[in-house]
């Protein structure tokens, strides 16, 4: 079944980070491909499935420590790629995603002035 395209509402940037995922039985590990605050797209080890419910432990680029995000659930599976919408997360670990994200978004403006 076909998706409709809907724009976002938030940016979401390019990465490569490690993550684990757990949720349903399920521990996996994988690779952030782009985020924003509300949206993930997931390159996994572990099946998932549209409508399952996960925790996220991230490891973003240059950050000493891990970001937990309690509430994702599975909104597209592509093969080993999955997106997840953002359902609940702590302020701050929204205010670090958050920080991040403007972070690149703002050091991707400057090299193309460069």
């Amino acid at each position: 079944m076909a998706q409709s395209h809907t724009s976002r509402s938030h940016s979401r940037v390019p990465v490569s980070c490690f993550l684990y995922y757990l949720g349903e039985g399920l521990i996996g590990t994988g690779k952030v491909c782009d985020l924003s605050v509300k949206g993930w797209r997931i390159e996994g080890d572990k099946p998932v499935t549209v409508g399952m419910k996960l925790t996220l432990r991230v490891f973003l680029p240059d950050q000493p420590k891990a970001i937990d995000v309690d509430g994702v659930t599975v909104q597209w599976v592509d093969g080993r790629d999955f997106g997840l919408e953002t359902v609940k997360m702590s302020a701050t670990a929204q205010a670090r995603i958050h920080k991040f994200v403007e972070s690149v978004l703002r050091d991707a403006g400057s090299s193309r002035v460069a």
